[in-house]
């Protein structure tokens, strides 16, 4: 049970989904939005998007409160309710072994199926953010697992001993690692290494001209914007920076991340876990509000990216990350540690045994 805010929740419920498959499972995909009247799934999501973009101090103020349980309940309660008889329609017809969350509020209605006997079966949350908050642990769900160690020892003064290090669904290449720890790649072969730069599916981000402007007229970068499915954005930017620096909605992000110098990327979400699996370097640079800020926060203290809030200091940044250069490898090797190499055994094992 996922849900379509953005990319990344429906991105790691298809992952999940492909690779329980692979190994003899039948999976169901559901969009918990998709449970409410009509109308209301879209309402949240474009408001969702609307405040991200025109308001953040006010997302920021409404994450805050995800950081105390009985607020982060207070808050969700209405729409819990108004899931809870759907949820359990669609539980009841599935009749399933096990349900997956990939989505807080998700993970909010199914553990109150769970309380409430409704549910029977094991029920799993899959975090997609690095720092843990109330939601994602709502009470109810028999293990929570989380995208890094340091995330499992917040969850589990929380949760006990149901909160587990699953680490980020994304490849992990070999052949990406060693590419990108012998110095970076280059796309296409140009004269200066390119940086790609992320806005997530929807195209959001601060101060993105400046940012572009800056890397391209340092004469050492070549700026390329991955504007999501934000097509209003990618003219902008065309506009304003001129073309070639900007591109659509993409399917091959891996490749294209492995042959990039590094990434700029301001949410910590499934782009960034794709730069780590491909062995690129990560700048977290003005991160969003609420869960982007949390992420931020949260690499930076475990070494697997770099923290900058202006374009002098992503460009320094950037230089400090060159070929061959120590804090490009530490950087690496401990993005790298996040991934488990047992993480579809201990995925299998929970869906089976929890």
């Amino acid at each position: 049970m996922s849900a379509s805010m953005g990319g990344g929740h429906d991105q790691v419920a298809a992952e999940i989904a492909r690779r329980l498959r692979e190994r003899g499972h039948q999976v169901q995909l559901l969009d918990l939005l998709r449970l409410l009247p009509v109308g209301i799934g879209s309402a949240i999501r474009s408001g969702y998007a609307m405040t991200l973009r025109h308001a953040p101090g006010r997302y920021q103020r409404v994450y805050d409160r995800f950081a105390d349980p009985d607020e982060a309940r207070h808050l969700v309660e209405p729409l819990v309710r108004l899931l809870v008889p759907a949820a359990r329609d669609a539980v009841r017809a599935a009749d399933p072994d096990a349900v997956v969350t990939t989505f807080h509020l998700a993970a909010t209605v199914v553990g109150r199926l769970r309380m409430d006997g409704i549910l029977r079966a094991p029920a799993l949350v899959v975090l997609t953010e690095f720092a843990p908050h109330a939601l994602w642990l709502s009470p109810g769900n028999d293990a929570y697992l989380c995208l890094s160690p340091q995330g499992r020892e917040i969850a589990a003064e929380h949760v006990g001993e149901r909160a587990f290090w699953l680490g980020p669904l994304a490849p992990l290449t070999p052949g990406f690692l060693n590419k990108a720890a012998a110095g970076g790649g280059r796309i296409d072969g140009g004269d200066r290494p390119f940086v790609v730069l992320s806005t997530g599916a929807w195209g959001v981000a601060t101060n993105l001209v400046l940012t572009v402007r800056a890397l391209a007229e340092s004469g050492r970068y070549s700026p390329l914007v991955l504007c999501g499915r934000n097509r209003r954005l990618l003219g902008h930017l065309d506009r304003a920076t001129g073309p070639g620096h900007a591109l659509g909605w993409r399917d091959d992000i891996a490749e294209l991340l492995a042959g990039s110098y590094a990434l700029v990327e301001n949410s910590g979400g499934q782009t960034c876990t794709e730069a780590f699996g491909a062995g690129t370097p990560v700048v977290a640079h003005v991160p969003l509000p609420g869960h982007g800020l949390a992420a931020a926060d949260h690499l930076t203290r475990v070494g697997a990216v770099t923290r900058t809030d202006d374009p002098h200091d992503l460009l320094a940044a950037l230089d400090s990350l060159g070929p061959g250069a120590p804090a490009r490898s530490h950087q690496i090797e401990c993005a790298r540690a996040l991934f488990r190499p047992d993480s579809t055994d201990l995925l299998e094992n929970l869906v089976k045994t929890t």
